[in-house]
């Protein structure tokens, strides 16, 4: 018996449950369709709460980063740095045009190096007060280790330079408690050559030792500067002492009235003279 339709309106069509056994389509919406249908209005909000955030971040930032410049570009101008690489006095720095970038750009790395330049600036003027109260601000308080040496490094200088050799002790010791800088190696060396002066060797040698010791790149170790402190730790440096007097010059023979040329041969040593006897007389 021939069981085929005879025509395509005789193929009855495949029930949901079948459709869904052998995979070949999904019966109803998908679960993502779903989920935006439920949750469009929240979806299209938060992107555009997320694209306003975005934006305003971007904006910051960018403000932030042109503030940057901007601060940097200021202190280069008031060093007066003619040409890169040329040097500057400190004591050409423009002070209140540095003071006053520190306290407009706050927020902004170059604060703190106005706050250097301004106390270097107020060092090289004589202006003590004001310029140690500002390095020793910066000093304590800065995150920044390099700022922090470089200004106690200036500091310890003055002192030293002013005869305030315990303050200036003090200053270096702060120094090489800030581990590995710039600074390191010259502290260790200038504490140790305060420790020779007042007679104090073994700690004088215990300076240099830590210099080799801590600071092996510095160019003060790989240079042989700590190597010739050890080398002439034992030799006193030399002493002033008063100059030799000047020889006395001898005293000029007195003349005679009577030769006003010099003694004459006659006188001397017998001969004839313009005063002598003729002979046979």
């Amino acid at each position: 018996m021939d069981t085929k339709p005879k025509n395509e309106d005789d193929i009855q069509p495949l029930t949901p449950e079948e459709i869904k056994a052998i995979g070949e389509i999904a019966v109803g919406p998908s679960r993502h369709e779903v989920f935006l249908n439920q949750h469009y209005r929240k979806l299209m909000w938060g992107g555009i709460s997320l694209s306003l955030v975005a934006g305003v971040v971007i904006a910051y930032f960018s403000h932030k980063n042109d503030m940057r410049m901007e601060a940097a570009a200021q202190v280069v101008q008031a060093m007066k740095v003619a040409a890169p690489g040329a040097t500057v006095s400190a004591a050409e720095y423009d002070a209140p045009t540095l003071q006053q970038l520190r306290e407009e750009y706050a927020a902004t790395p170059s604060a703190e190096t106005a706050s250097l330049l301004e106390g270097l600036s107020l060092l090289a003027k004589g202006e003590e007060a004001a310029a140690v109260a500002l390095l020793e601000q910066l000093a304590s308080g800065s995150a920044n280790v390099l700022l922090q040496s470089r200004a106690l490094a200036a500091l310890a200088t003055h002192y030293l330079s002013t005869g305030k050799e315990p303050e200036s002790r003090a200053a270096w010791q702060r120094v090489t408690e800030l581990g590995d800088t710039p600074y390191t190696a010259l502290a260790y060396i200038t504490l140790g050559d305060m420790c020779k002066s007042a007679g104090e060797r073994d700690a004088a040698r215990a300076f240099y030792e830590q210099a080799s010791a801590k600071c092996a790149t510095s160019t003060l170790v790989t240079g042989k500067v700590v190597e010739m402190r050890l080398m002439l730790l034992d030799v006193d440096a030399p002493r002033a002492v008063a100059p030799a007097p000047a020889p006395v010059a001898p005293a000029a023979p007195e003349a005679n009235p009577l030769e006003p040329f010099g003694a004459s041969p006659g006188v001397q040593g017998g001969g004839g003279s313009l005063f002598s006897e003729p002979a046979g007389l």
